[in-house]
């Protein structure tokens, strides 16, 4: 009989939150062994269910802390994924010191913990917002133009990150477009999420702005690109930038209001010209396509139908909960 080959072993920082609950349960399913490292901000809900599966494990810790962060990487780590943060403009904006000790302090003490202490693998979630305003597709070289706190500090920390790539230290930095879709742990501060749900709730909903652009990306499809670079030859990814998404879900936010109405007929749609959010980019999602062969397998459509029934089942009780908003 052969010897039994011990599982490999990743810490997820975020692992509880909207993409943290659905990568753990992809990488679970892949044969990996998971620690989500969360402070649970917002409860465990998204991943009460895995607690009794003997391959996952949850640690209620903070990045912030050496002592925390130190505790788990001394177990036998092979990778660790990093999508702890506060996120999101408003989110960052509402408590600036915060934001930059957990998404620039707390996210370079983490990668350096690693490196230290043997972890060759390392994933960074990042974000494609960090293209701002720009006409024209934006690709992974493309000069980054960040409107704020949030896509600034992800632009500060990625340069961080790739700086200390080694012979045994291989770092990932994955854009990420917008993400939509339903997750156990759900977001409604999301545009395609929250859309949705006003959809199901009130028959009509407001589009901001019309003719910007953005990039959209479900949350399974967003997680398996992460599951994807774990399972990839190290010299495929090793100090590489990915756009994570699918050219063909660029959307100018006008055209989102129709998208939801195929879903919820009869769906009144108000258009308010004025947006918050300033933000209007389009990217080119090819590098990740031509190198690890990554496709999305969601449309936005499948998105929506994803909410709609989980409403419809009663999976989220009240989508006007604070706790289903990150500010």
């Amino acid at each position: 009989m052969g010897e039994n080959i011990p599982k490999r072993h990743v810490v997820v920082f975020g692992g509880a939150g909207y993409l943290g609950s659905v990568l753990c349960r992809q990488l679970l399913d892949e044969g990996w062994r998971v620690t989500a490292f969360d402070r649970l901000l917002f409860g465990e809900d998204g991943i009460q269910d895995l607690k009794s599966n003997g391959d996952f494990t949850l640690f209620c810790g903070d990045l912030r802390k050496l002592d925390d962060v130190s505790a788990i990487l001394q177990q036998g780590v092979d990778a660790v994924v990093l999508l702890a943060a506060i996120v999101g403009e408003k989110a960052c904006d509402n408590d600036p010191r915060t934001t930059v000790d957990s998404n620039y302090i707390g996210a370079k003490l983490i990668a350096e913990a690693c490196k230290y202490y043997g972890v060759p693998r390392f994933i960074f979630a990042s974000t494609d917002s960090a293209y701002g305003i720009q006409e024209g597709e934006m690709f992974e070289d493309s000069p980054v133009n960040p409107i704020s706190l949030y896509a600034r500090l992800k632009m500060e920390i990625e340069g961080e990150l790739l700086g200390l790539r080694s012979s045994a230290f291989f770092p990932t930095v994955l854009r990420m477009a917008t993400l939509y879709g339903y997750s156990p742990r759900m977001r409604f501060d999301l545009v395609i999420n929250i859309l949705s749900a006003h959809a199901w709730a009130n028959g009509r909903i407001k589009v901001f702005g019309g003719k910007q652009w953005r990039p959209l990306v479900h949350v399974e499809d967003a997680a398996r690109a992460y599951v994807l670079v774990l399972n990839s030859e190290e010299e495929d990814v090793a100090g590489e930038v990915f756009n994570v998404g699918s050219n063909a879900q660029n959307h100018q936010i006008g055209t989102l209001g129709e998208i939801v109405s195929n879903v919820f007929p009869n769906l009144h749609i108000e258009t308010v010209p004025q947006t918050p959010d300033l933000r209007d980019y389009r990217v080119n999602f090819d590098k990740i396509n031509r190198v690890l062969d990554y496709e999305v397998l969601r449309s936005i459509h499948d998105g929506i139908v994803g909410i709609r029934d989980a409403l419809d089942q009663g999976l989220v009780e009240n989508f006007e909960d604070g706790k289903y908003y990150n500010a």
